[in-house]
Protein backbone atom coordinates (compact mmCIF):
# COMPACT_ATOMS: atom_id res chain seq x y z
CA UNK A 1 0.00 0.00 0.00
CA UNK A 2 1.50 3.31 -1.12
CA UNK A 3 0.38 6.77 -0.03
CA UNK A 4 1.28 9.33 -2.69
CA UNK A 5 2.46 12.57 -1.02
CA UNK A 6 1.64 14.51 -4.19
CA UNK A 7 -2.06 14.05 -3.38
CA UNK A 8 -1.78 15.96 -0.12
CA UNK A 9 -1.16 19.69 0.21
CA UNK A 10 1.45 21.15 2.51
CA UNK A 11 0.20 23.17 5.45
CA UNK A 12 1.05 26.86 5.36
CA UNK A 13 3.27 27.70 8.32
CA UNK A 14 3.41 31.12 9.95
CA UNK A 15 6.32 32.97 8.36
CA UNK A 16 7.95 33.57 11.73
CA UNK A 17 7.41 30.10 13.17
CA UNK A 18 10.45 29.13 15.19
CA UNK A 19 11.95 25.62 14.77
CA UNK A 20 9.71 23.60 17.10
CA UNK A 21 10.21 20.13 18.55
CA UNK A 22 7.31 17.97 19.67
CA UNK A 23 7.83 14.85 21.80
CA UNK A 24 5.49 11.91 21.12
CA UNK A 25 5.49 8.79 23.30
CA UNK A 26 3.95 5.62 21.87
CA UNK A 27 2.36 4.61 25.17
CA UNK A 28 1.61 0.93 24.93
CA UNK A 29 1.75 -2.54 26.44
CA UNK A 30 5.00 -4.45 26.57
CA UNK A 31 5.20 -7.55 24.37
CA UNK A 32 7.78 -9.70 22.63
CA UNK A 33 8.45 -7.90 19.36
CA UNK A 34 9.98 -11.05 17.85
CA UNK A 35 6.97 -13.28 18.66
CA UNK A 36 3.63 -13.53 16.84
CA UNK A 37 1.08 -10.88 17.85
CA UNK A 38 -1.29 -11.91 20.64
CA UNK A 39 -4.53 -10.45 21.95
CA UNK A 40 -3.49 -11.63 25.42
CA UNK A 41 -0.29 -9.54 25.58
CA UNK A 42 -1.71 -6.57 27.51
CA UNK A 43 0.73 -5.98 30.39
CA UNK A 44 1.40 -2.29 31.04
CA UNK A 45 4.01 -2.50 33.80
CA UNK A 46 6.20 -0.11 31.83
CA UNK A 47 3.95 2.84 32.69
CA UNK A 48 5.42 2.81 36.19
CA UNK A 49 8.78 3.68 34.65
CA UNK A 50 7.62 6.70 32.63
CA UNK A 51 8.33 9.13 35.45
CA UNK A 52 12.03 8.79 34.57
CA UNK A 53 11.53 10.46 31.19
CA UNK A 54 8.82 12.80 32.49
CA UNK A 55 11.32 14.25 34.96
CA UNK A 56 13.54 15.15 31.99
CA UNK A 57 10.59 16.70 30.16
CA UNK A 58 9.63 18.71 33.23
CA UNK A 59 13.16 20.05 33.52
CA UNK A 60 13.12 21.19 29.89
CA UNK A 61 9.60 22.64 30.08
CA UNK A 62 8.19 20.07 27.64
CA UNK A 63 4.62 18.78 27.58
CA UNK A 64 4.96 15.52 25.61
CA UNK A 65 2.06 13.91 23.81
CA UNK A 66 1.38 10.47 25.26
CA UNK A 67 -0.56 8.56 22.60
CA UNK A 68 -2.09 5.67 24.54
CA UNK A 69 -3.42 2.38 23.21
CA UNK A 70 -6.29 0.22 24.50
CA UNK A 71 -4.37 -1.80 27.13
CA UNK A 72 -2.99 1.40 28.65
CA UNK A 73 -6.34 3.17 28.45
CA UNK A 74 -7.81 0.19 30.35
CA UNK A 75 -5.19 0.43 33.14
CA UNK A 76 -6.68 2.53 35.94
CA UNK A 77 -3.31 3.29 37.58
CA UNK A 78 -1.67 4.29 34.30
CA UNK A 79 -4.51 6.58 33.31
CA UNK A 80 -4.61 8.19 36.73
CA UNK A 81 -0.88 9.02 36.43
CA UNK A 82 -1.36 10.40 32.92
CA UNK A 83 -4.42 12.38 33.94
CA UNK A 84 -2.61 13.91 36.93
CA UNK A 85 0.40 14.76 34.75
CA UNK A 86 -1.89 16.38 32.19
CA UNK A 87 -3.82 18.34 34.81
CA UNK A 88 -0.63 19.94 36.14
CA UNK A 89 0.34 20.93 32.60
CA UNK A 90 2.98 18.24 32.17
CA UNK A 91 1.62 16.45 29.09
CA UNK A 92 -1.14 15.96 26.57
CA UNK A 93 -2.98 12.68 25.90
CA UNK A 94 -3.77 11.24 22.49
CA UNK A 95 -4.63 7.85 20.99
CA UNK A 96 -2.46 5.02 19.66
CA UNK A 97 -4.10 2.09 17.89
CA UNK A 98 -2.74 -1.45 18.16
CA UNK A 99 -5.53 -3.25 16.28
CA UNK A 100 -4.74 -6.73 17.59
CA UNK A 101 -5.53 -5.71 21.19
CA UNK A 102 -8.37 -3.30 20.42
CA UNK A 103 -12.02 -4.41 20.10
CA UNK A 104 -14.00 -5.15 18.04
CA UNK A 105 -11.99 -8.22 17.09
CA UNK A 106 -13.31 -8.84 13.60
CA UNK A 107 -9.99 -9.86 12.05
CA UNK A 108 -7.49 -12.70 12.39
CA UNK A 109 -4.36 -11.88 14.35
CA UNK A 110 -1.64 -11.81 11.69
CA UNK A 111 1.36 -9.66 10.91
CA UNK A 112 -0.45 -8.12 7.95
CA UNK A 113 -3.47 -7.26 10.10
CA UNK A 114 -1.23 -5.57 12.68
CA UNK A 115 -1.26 -2.66 10.22
CA UNK A 116 -4.52 -0.75 10.67
CA UNK A 117 -4.49 0.26 7.01
CA UNK A 118 -5.04 -3.35 5.95
CA UNK A 119 -8.34 -3.69 7.81
CA UNK A 120 -11.75 -2.99 6.22
CA UNK A 121 -12.76 0.67 6.68
CA UNK A 122 -15.72 -0.24 8.90
CA UNK A 123 -13.46 -2.24 11.21
CA UNK A 124 -10.90 0.56 11.35
CA UNK A 125 -13.67 2.95 12.36
CA UNK A 126 -14.97 0.50 14.97
CA UNK A 127 -11.57 0.13 16.62
CA UNK A 128 -10.93 3.87 16.57
CA UNK A 129 -14.35 4.44 18.13
CA UNK A 130 -13.67 1.90 20.91
CA UNK A 131 -10.25 3.37 21.70
CA UNK A 132 -11.51 6.95 21.63
CA UNK A 133 -14.31 6.18 24.08
CA UNK A 134 -12.00 4.26 26.42
CA UNK A 135 -9.62 7.22 26.60
CA UNK A 136 -12.44 9.75 27.00
CA UNK A 137 -13.96 7.74 29.85
CA UNK A 138 -10.58 7.59 31.60
CA UNK A 139 -9.57 11.23 31.13
CA UNK A 140 -12.79 13.19 30.78
CA UNK A 141 -11.78 14.44 27.32
CA UNK A 142 -11.90 12.90 23.86
CA UNK A 143 -8.41 12.67 22.34
CA UNK A 144 -7.72 14.84 19.32
CA UNK A 145 -4.26 13.57 18.31
CA UNK A 146 -3.64 10.09 16.91
CA UNK A 147 -0.84 7.78 15.85
CA UNK A 148 -1.56 4.34 14.52
CA UNK A 149 0.65 1.45 15.58
CA UNK A 150 3.43 0.38 13.22
CA UNK A 151 2.76 3.47 11.04
CA UNK A 152 -0.13 1.55 9.45
CA UNK A 153 -2.09 4.50 8.13
CA UNK A 154 -4.12 4.90 4.94
CA UNK A 155 -6.54 7.36 3.37
CA UNK A 156 -9.39 5.29 4.88
CA UNK A 157 -7.78 5.63 8.32
CA UNK A 158 -7.73 9.40 7.94
CA UNK A 159 -11.40 9.40 6.92
CA UNK A 160 -12.23 7.43 10.08
CA UNK A 161 -10.21 9.84 12.22
CA UNK A 162 -12.02 12.86 10.79
CA UNK A 163 -15.37 11.18 11.43
CA UNK A 164 -14.23 10.51 15.01
CA UNK A 165 -13.32 14.13 15.74
CA UNK A 166 -9.53 13.96 15.52
CA UNK A 167 -7.59 17.01 14.35
CA UNK A 168 -3.97 15.76 14.22
CA UNK A 169 -2.43 12.55 12.89
CA UNK A 170 1.21 11.61 13.53
CA UNK A 171 1.48 8.31 11.66
CA UNK A 172 3.46 8.95 8.45
CA UNK A 173 7.09 7.76 8.58
CA UNK A 174 8.95 9.47 5.70
CA UNK A 175 11.70 7.73 3.71
CA UNK A 176 10.63 4.35 5.12
CA UNK A 177 8.83 1.26 3.84
CA UNK A 178 7.12 -1.61 5.62
CA UNK A 179 5.93 -3.41 2.50
CA UNK A 180 8.07 -6.47 3.23
CA UNK A 181 5.70 -7.12 6.17
CA UNK A 182 2.51 -6.16 4.36
CA UNK A 183 2.58 -2.56 5.60
CA UNK A 184 2.64 0.80 3.80
CA UNK A 185 5.44 2.55 1.94
CA UNK A 186 6.39 6.16 2.66
CA UNK A 187 9.15 6.58 0.11
CA UNK A 188 8.95 10.03 -1.44
CA UNK A 189 7.40 11.56 1.68
CA UNK A 190 8.72 14.60 3.51
CA UNK A 191 8.81 15.82 7.12
CA UNK A 192 6.59 18.85 6.62
CA UNK A 193 3.12 19.33 8.12
CA UNK A 194 0.41 18.55 5.57
CA UNK A 195 -3.36 18.28 5.24
CA UNK A 196 -4.91 14.85 4.86
CA UNK A 197 -8.13 16.24 3.34
CA UNK A 198 -9.22 19.18 1.16
CA UNK A 199 -11.28 20.71 3.96
CA UNK A 200 -8.16 20.82 6.17
CA UNK A 201 -9.87 19.08 9.05
CA UNK A 202 -6.99 16.71 9.86
CA UNK A 203 -3.40 17.95 10.07
CA UNK A 204 -0.59 15.47 9.44
CA UNK A 205 2.66 15.78 11.42
CA UNK A 206 5.14 13.15 10.15
CA UNK A 207 7.44 10.99 12.27
CA UNK A 208 10.68 12.87 11.70
CA UNK A 209 13.00 10.75 9.57
CA UNK A 210 15.69 12.37 7.50
CA UNK A 211 19.19 12.50 6.11
CA UNK A 212 22.43 14.20 7.03
CA UNK A 213 25.74 14.42 5.20
CA UNK A 214 27.08 16.10 2.10
CA UNK A 215 24.81 14.06 -0.17
CA UNK A 216 21.64 14.41 1.90
CA UNK A 217 19.87 16.04 -1.03
CA UNK A 218 19.97 12.65 -2.72
CA UNK A 219 18.63 10.89 0.38
CA UNK A 220 14.94 10.72 -0.58
CA UNK A 221 15.77 9.12 -3.93
CA UNK A 222 18.25 6.68 -2.38
CA UNK A 223 16.02 5.74 0.60
CA UNK A 224 15.04 2.31 -0.83
CA UNK A 225 18.71 1.30 -0.82
CA UNK A 226 18.81 1.71 2.96
CA UNK A 227 16.17 -1.01 3.23
CA UNK A 228 17.93 -3.36 0.80
CA UNK A 229 19.65 -6.31 2.57
CA UNK A 230 22.38 -6.40 -0.10
CA UNK A 231 23.15 -2.77 0.65
CA UNK A 232 23.72 -3.64 4.31
CA UNK A 233 25.69 -6.82 3.64
CA UNK A 234 28.11 -4.70 1.62
CA UNK A 235 28.40 -2.33 4.65
CA UNK A 236 27.56 0.62 2.42
CA UNK A 237 25.42 2.50 4.99
CA UNK A 238 28.29 2.41 7.47
CA UNK A 239 30.77 3.57 4.86
CA UNK A 240 28.54 6.47 3.82
CA UNK A 241 27.95 7.44 7.45
CA UNK A 242 31.62 7.35 8.50
CA UNK A 243 32.58 9.40 5.47
CA UNK A 244 29.85 11.93 6.38
CA UNK A 245 28.38 11.60 2.90
CA UNK A 246 24.91 10.26 3.68
CA UNK A 247 23.14 8.97 6.77
CA UNK A 248 19.47 8.15 7.32
CA UNK A 249 18.13 8.49 10.85
CA UNK A 250 14.85 8.70 12.73
CA UNK A 251 14.54 11.25 15.53
CA UNK A 252 14.43 8.86 18.49
CA UNK A 253 16.81 7.90 21.30
CA UNK A 254 16.04 4.25 20.50
CA UNK A 255 18.87 2.57 18.61
CA UNK A 256 20.51 5.87 17.72
CA UNK A 257 23.77 7.42 18.90
CA UNK A 258 23.75 10.96 20.22
CA UNK A 259 26.11 12.07 17.45
CA UNK A 260 23.67 10.75 14.81
CA UNK A 261 20.78 12.62 16.42
CA UNK A 262 22.76 15.85 16.54
CA UNK A 263 23.76 15.51 12.88
CA UNK A 264 20.14 14.87 11.91
CA UNK A 265 18.78 17.84 13.85
CA UNK A 266 21.49 20.14 12.49
CA UNK A 267 20.72 19.07 8.93
CA UNK A 268 16.98 19.53 9.41
CA UNK A 269 17.41 23.06 10.74
CA UNK A 270 19.90 23.97 8.01
CA UNK A 271 17.39 22.74 5.42
CA UNK A 272 14.64 24.91 6.87
CA UNK A 273 12.46 22.35 8.66
CA UNK A 274 10.28 24.10 11.24
CA UNK A 275 8.41 21.21 12.92
CA UNK A 276 10.11 17.99 14.09
CA UNK A 277 8.83 15.12 16.23
CA UNK A 278 10.97 13.07 18.59
CA UNK A 279 9.46 9.71 19.52
CA UNK A 280 10.05 6.61 21.61
CA UNK A 281 8.08 3.61 22.89
CA UNK A 282 7.02 3.68 26.53
CA UNK A 283 7.94 0.01 26.88
CA UNK A 284 11.60 0.83 26.23
CA UNK A 285 11.85 2.32 29.73
CA UNK A 286 11.15 -1.11 31.25
CA UNK A 287 14.54 -2.87 31.11
CA UNK A 288 14.35 -5.99 28.98
CA UNK A 289 11.01 -5.15 27.38
CA UNK A 290 12.57 -4.09 24.05
CA UNK A 291 15.90 -4.55 22.35
CA UNK A 292 16.62 -0.85 22.79
CA UNK A 293 17.17 -1.17 26.56
CA UNK A 294 18.00 -4.73 27.58
CA UNK A 295 19.03 -3.75 31.10
CA UNK A 296 19.03 -0.79 33.46
CA UNK A 297 22.37 0.49 32.19
CA UNK A 298 21.09 0.65 28.61
CA UNK A 299 17.86 2.27 29.79
CA UNK A 300 19.81 4.94 31.67
CA UNK A 301 22.02 5.52 28.63
CA UNK A 302 18.90 6.01 26.50
CA UNK A 303 17.54 8.57 28.95
CA UNK A 304 20.88 10.37 28.83
CA UNK A 305 20.70 10.51 25.03
CA UNK A 306 17.18 11.90 25.30
CA UNK A 307 18.27 14.61 27.73
CA UNK A 308 21.35 15.56 25.71
CA UNK A 309 19.38 15.69 22.46
CA UNK A 310 16.82 18.05 23.96
CA UNK A 311 19.57 20.28 25.33
CA UNK A 312 21.29 20.38 21.95
CA UNK A 313 18.05 21.44 20.27
CA UNK A 314 17.68 24.56 22.40
CA UNK A 315 21.25 25.42 23.38
CA UNK A 316 23.01 24.80 20.07
CA UNK A 317 20.29 25.08 17.42
CA UNK A 318 18.08 27.75 19.00
CA UNK A 319 14.95 25.63 18.73
CA UNK A 320 11.94 25.66 21.03
CA UNK A 321 9.70 22.94 22.42
CA UNK A 322 5.99 22.86 21.68
CA UNK A 323 2.96 20.80 22.55
CA UNK A 324 0.98 19.10 19.81
CA UNK A 325 -2.03 21.34 20.40
CA UNK A 326 0.10 24.50 20.19
CA UNK A 327 1.64 23.45 16.87
CA UNK A 328 -1.80 22.58 15.52
CA UNK A 329 -3.21 25.91 16.68
CA UNK A 330 -0.31 27.94 15.25
CA UNK A 331 -0.66 26.28 11.84
CA UNK A 332 -4.45 26.54 11.71
CA UNK A 333 -4.41 30.12 12.88
CA UNK A 334 -2.00 31.54 10.31
CA UNK A 335 -2.24 34.32 12.86
CA UNK A 336 -1.35 33.42 16.41
CA UNK A 337 -4.28 31.99 18.43
CA UNK A 338 -5.33 34.20 21.30
CA UNK A 339 -6.53 31.56 23.76
CA UNK A 340 -4.54 28.52 24.85
CA UNK A 341 -4.38 26.83 28.27
CA UNK A 342 -2.82 29.17 30.80
CA UNK A 343 -1.21 26.22 32.62
CA UNK A 344 1.34 25.96 29.77
CA UNK A 345 2.54 29.55 29.26
CA UNK A 346 5.90 28.45 27.84
CA UNK A 347 4.17 26.23 25.31
CA UNK A 348 1.60 28.69 23.97
CA UNK A 349 1.39 29.14 20.24
CA UNK A 350 2.61 32.70 20.85
CA UNK A 351 5.94 31.23 22.01
CA UNK A 352 6.38 29.47 18.69
CA UNK A 353 6.55 32.65 16.65
CA UNK A 354 8.90 35.58 16.87
CA UNK A 355 9.42 38.84 15.04
CA UNK A 356 12.64 37.47 13.58
CA UNK A 357 13.49 34.10 12.11
CA UNK A 358 16.01 32.03 14.08
CA UNK A 359 17.64 30.08 11.26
Amino acid sequence: MILDPARYSLATLPATLRPSLLVVVDTEEEFDWSAPFSRQARSTTNLREQHRAQEIFDRHGIAPLYVVDHPVASDAWAMRWLRETRDRGGCEIGAHLHPWVTPPHGEKVTRKNSYTCNLPPALQFGKITTLTKQIADATGDSPRAFRTGRYGVSAETWEALIASGYTTDLSVAPHSSFTDQGGPSFYGWHNRPFWTDPAQQLLGLPVTTGFSGLLRGLGPRLAPLFDNPKFYRAHIPGILSRSRLLERARLTPEGMEIAELKRLLSALVQDGEKVVTLSYHSSTLLPGATSYARNEAERDALLHRLDETLSYWTNQLGGVFASCSAIDAAIRGATVPKALPERLPNLKAEALVSSQTTI
